[in-house]
């Protein structure tokens, strides 16, 4: 990462756990690149236009934020790995001998110029987007903010963000969600470069606690990955994903846990393949709108506080804060006892005859706050029916599923 930057921290930046420093205003909207090395600048609304997203106050080159692997494969084929979350969408793939990743918030918001602008309003709304340099699309005549953009503008006007994806799957009370995330999956994976290209992306487990159609969201990925030209397309679960990413000390043994903004993913695998697997219709955007409900707060305003630097699950000063931490402790409960009901009811044959110890390893946005594995830590130690050594966040929680569906695309390759 080539910058110049002084020691102070910028006066203009929000700290931020999940995304590291953050800018409230209006700002370019691309995604974010990251290469192993750097730290994490990943802007939640925006780059901060004092220190370009740095963090310190004097930037003297723009800062380009990368997170970088070596890799010796020298293939000039594209390997690439999508993980197309509720709250953001991220990849994976090898540049120039490295795996660099790059993430966007998975959001639009609905621009009404009308309803705060005056006279030509809505000419006036489309030049204000590019003057901004917002990623915006117009669709039959509505102009749409997206990525980061949307949350940022959705907080200036009191608004709530839409989603194109609702509990893991593409939303379909959102006519316009395929549009949407094929415009999103466009800016931060881009076209197919040749036809030996192999993608993997990742789908929800079956839920155990819901009923939706991901046969349905399969396809419609599956047609917005054709449209970029591409032809060798593979699907694996959120899950076992992480379990790519993160075990192969372990040949692939262990428990991967995703807690990400629509859902959980859980699944038990022994040597790569799925003892189990399951998905729950709960995650961060279920605490945020609890929360809120609660506190007679935005689910914006929930979602800004929880992902501050400095929050932690023993924060109860105020109300908002606590009510986070309860549904917090909900969500951990809830995971940790149907993991248990799901290990009863699996057929004794099914279940591999080890009694060696394994990892559980936690990855997505949802468990980054302070405290999170502490308390996981303390409910599996109760009669939790498998073995365990250890229990750890992914080296990059925020990209352990993408980073996962790379390293299954790779081993395709090979």
């Amino acid at each position: 990462m080539n910058t110049t930057h002084d020691e102070s921290q910028c006066d203009n930046c929000i700290p931020s756990k999940a995304t590291g420093f953050s800018f409230d205003g209006i700002a370019t909207c691309r995604p974010s690149i990251y290469r192993e090395g750097g730290s994490h600048p990943f802007s939640t609304y925006g780059i901060c236009p004092k220190c370009n997203g740095g963090g310190s106050q004097k930037q003297k080159k723009e800062k380009h934020e990368e997170y970088k692997m070596v890799n010796d494969d020298k293939s000039t084929k594209k390997v690439i790995g999508i993980d197309i979350g509720t709250g953001f969408i991220s990849c994976a793939e090898e540049e120039n001998g490295s795996v660099v990743f790059r993430k966007i918030r998975d959001a639009f918001f609905k621009l009404n110029p009308s309803k705060f602008l005056e006279g030509s309003a809505h000419q006036f709304g489309e030049t204000m987007l590019k003057n901004a340099g917002a990623h915006y699309v117009k669709a039959d005549g509505t102009l749409y903010v997206l990525g980061d953009d949307a949350f940022k503008f959705a907080n200036l006007f009191h608004q709530e963000c839409l989603r194109p994806m609702s509990k893991g799957v593409l939303n379909p009370k959102q006519p316009v969600s395929n549009v949407m995330v094929s415009e999103l999956i466009k800016a931060i994976a881009g076209r197919s470069t040749s036809p030996d290209d192999v993608l993997y992306y990742c789908v929800p487990a079956e839920p155990i606690d819901a009923d939706f159609d991901v046969e349905y969201h399969k396809q419609i990925l599956n047609g917005v990955f054709t449209d970029l030209g591409y032809k060798n397309i593979n699907v694996m679960t959120e899950g076992l994903a992480v379990i790519y990413s993160e075990l192969a000390n372990t040949q692939y043994t262990g428990i991967g846990m995703s807690f990400g903004a629509g859902m959980c993913n859980i699944v038990y695998a022994f040597m790569g393949i799925p003892v189990f697997s399951f998905s729950l219709s709960r995650g961060g955007d279920w605490i945020d709108a609890h929360a809120a409900k609660h506190t007679d707060e935005t689910n914006n305003v929930v979602t800004a506080i929880k992902e501050k630097a400095d929050f932690s699950l023993h924060d109860t000063d105020n109300g908002i804060q606590k009510a986070i931490s309860i549904y917090y402790e909900s969500l951990l409960s809830y995971v940790v006892e149907q993991f248990k009901e799901l290990y009863e009811k699996t057929p004794k044959k099914k279940l591999p005859n080890v009694i060696t110890e394994m990892p559980i390893v936690i990855a997505g946005g949802t468990s980054l706050v302070a405290g999170f594995t502490e308390r996981l830590k303390e409910l599996i130690s109760k009669d939790f029916p498998v073995p365990i050594s250890e229990i750890r966040h992914a080296k990059e929680p925020l990209f352990s599923v993408s980073n996962g569906l790379y390293q299954a695309a790779k081993l395709s390759n090979q």
